[in-house]
């Protein structure tokens, strides 16, 4: 959800370690319109490790039909080869997306793009997240508030 006017923080966890990143995108579409672009000096990046982060669920296969959550044997080498990528949003960056009376145009598409040190380049699915108005439109505090 991006919300008009607030300062979110989006979370990514990418299968790369921190020092693996050359370069990264994360780049927010709205109508087929790029709204903002977060590079490698906009955002956070740290090193974890799955197996004592809460990244994701695991289950031990008790009987379902459901292989993509399983636990699975990893080895010390995987599990470090993992990093968070977070883009803090400010008021001014939520405010460039318009928060339209037709719901559909209210969608945001989100992509990370990631350039690996080796010339490897990857992008993640598109995530889609809902755009919401403010009643009082505007960045709150400094000389505006």
């Amino acid at each position: 959800m991006i919300t008009r006017g607030t300062t979110p923080y989006h979370s990514f966890i990418l299968p790369l370690s921190v020092s693996d990143i050359d370069e990264i995108y994360i780049t927010y579409l709205q109508n087929n319109k790029v709204i903002l672009e977060k590079g490698k000096a906009d955002v956070d990046m740290v090193d974890i490790n799955i197996e004592t982060e809460d990244s994701f669920i695991t289950d031990e296969n008790k009987g379902d039909s459901f292989s993509s959550n399983d636990a699975d044997q990893t080895t010390e080498e995987e599990i470090e080869n993992y990093s968070q990528v977070v883009a803090h949003l400010s008021q001014e960056d939520t405010l460039a997306f318009t928060f339209y009376p037709a719901a559909e145009k209210n969608i945001a598409v989100i992509q990370v793009r990631v350039l690996t040190t080796d010339g490897e380049a990857y992008a993640s699915l598109p995530v889609k997240e809902r755009i919401f108005g403010v009643l009082k439109d505007g960045v709150i505090g400094g000389d505006n508030g």
